[in-house]
This record gives C-alpha cells, structure tokens and sequence, in this order.
C-alpha cells in the first residue's frame, strides 16, 4: 500500500509538471488547479509525510480534516471542468446550481461534526483508528470516513451520464480514452462510500478504491488534455472535450 501511495504521488506530481507550461500561457488553468490539489491531496495520503504535516500541526489529525476538504474542492473542480467540456448542462447545474450547493454544505458539515466527536488520540497516520479499540470511536470512524467519500460520490454519479455519451460517441480515439479513464475514476469514487462502511477488515480494500479513484481522475485528465495537444498544437481552439455537432 505504501508503494501505491507513492506511486499515486509521482503521477500526480509528473501530471502536474506536463501541465504548467500550458498553465503559464493562460490555458486550461482550471485543469492545472485541479492537478495542484490532486498533488496536494496525494502528498497528505502518503503516510510518512501525513506524520511529519501534522505533527507540525500539533498532532492532532487536523491534517485529515483538511485533507477531506482538499478533495471536496478537486472533485469539484473536476465536475465543473468535465461536465461544461462535455457540454452536459443539465449535470452542470446539479453541481454548481442549489443540488450541488447544499451536498458540498451538508457533507462538510457531516465531515466537521463526526471530526470533533471522535478522540484523536491514538489513531495513526490518516485518522486510521484501530480496530481493537472499542466505545464510541469503534462506531464514529466509519461514519467519518463514509462522509468524506458522500461528495465525491455524489459529483461521481453526475458524471456518470455523460462520460458514457461520450465513450460511446464518435469521437477521436483518445478523447475517448481519457474519457473511460475518467469513468473508471469516477465508478471508483463512487464505490468507496459503501466500502468505507465495511468491516474493519476492509481497510486496505478501501485505500485501493481510494486511489483507483484518484489515478483514474488523473491519468484521464491528462489523456483528454494530450489529445488536445495533439489536435490542437496552437492551443487557439476551444476546449478539447466537446461533442461532435453531427
């Protein structure tokens, strides 16, 4: 597990770094966001560094309460930035309109009030509470976990529709690639809200969902943003996620 937490780490980070000298041109910005915080959330899942950032915080798992939040701003950002491509209107509004507004308002607060309600001490690296102990963090640290995966899961599901039109549309091969890798991200993120309220025993299993879900976001950003380089070397036309008009 470690090793894929690194590994998650080095294709954020080489994705990131393939993207900034469109980023210093002015173009796509929002997806060089995107990677900016799929970097940073990838940097505080790796245990080591987890331990050292939030020691530095005073050790008391603030680190996870901003982690979560770190991932509810990129999945938003991702569901702006894929569904105004796809040119989905009706899936863009359930994000940035009043339904998207209230699950971002009722899932940080459900992250925040399970957050306060459990005793820190003792859990390791990624508020990870052990499974021997008993009393009200046993019954509490699923629930967290499930309400950080509750808005992820949410933009997820909305993605969903179009993603498929666009697999199954015609076009380029790539876009489409990137497209499926998108889709496979998002079935992942959408997953992990019931696996995160699995036995103990499940724990690993959840981390690997998690960053399936990540890789998948990533790896299919970058393809999507390879075809636009590949059919738009200038960078002057518009944005490479649209659908064809015939």
């Amino acid at each position: 597990m470690a090793t894929l937490e690194w590994a998650t780490l080095m294709v954020c980070c080489l994705a990131l770094l393939l993207r900034i000298p469109d980023a210093v041109k002015g173009r796509n910005r929002t997806v060089f966001g995107i990677l900016v915080l799929a970097t940073l959330c990838s940097l505080l899942a790796v245990s080591e560094l987890y331990v050292a950032i939030d020691g530095a915080l005073g050790g008391r798992h603030v680190t996870s309460l901003v982690l979560r939040y770190l991932v509810f701003a990129t999945v938003l950002l991702v569901g702006l930035r894929i569904t105004r491509g796809l040119a989905a209107a009706r899936n863009y509004r359930l994000i940035a309109g009043t339904p998207g507004r209230w699950a971002l308002a009722l899932c940080c607060l459900a992250v925040l009030a399970t957050f306060l309600l459990i005793d820190t001490t003792g859990a390791s690296a990624g508020l990870q509470v052990p499974s021997d102990v008993g009393g009200r963090n046993a019954s509490l640290a699923p629930y967290y976990t499930a309400a950080g995966r509750t808005y992820p899961a949410f933009v997820s599901l909305i993605l969903v529709p179009p993603l498929l039109a666009t697999i199954r549309s015609g076009q380029p091969r790539l876009v489409r690639a990137g497209a499926l890798l998108v889709l496979l991200g998002a079935l992942f993120a959408i997953l992990s809200f019931p696996v995160s309220l699995a036995p103990a025993a499940w724990a690993q299993g959840l981390r690997f969902v998690n960053y399936a879900a990540v890789l998948g976001y990533v790896a299919g950003l970058a393809v999507l943003w390879f075809s636009g380089q590949i059919s738009n070397p200038s960078g002057n036309a518009k944005a490479t996620l649209r659908r064809n008009d015939g």
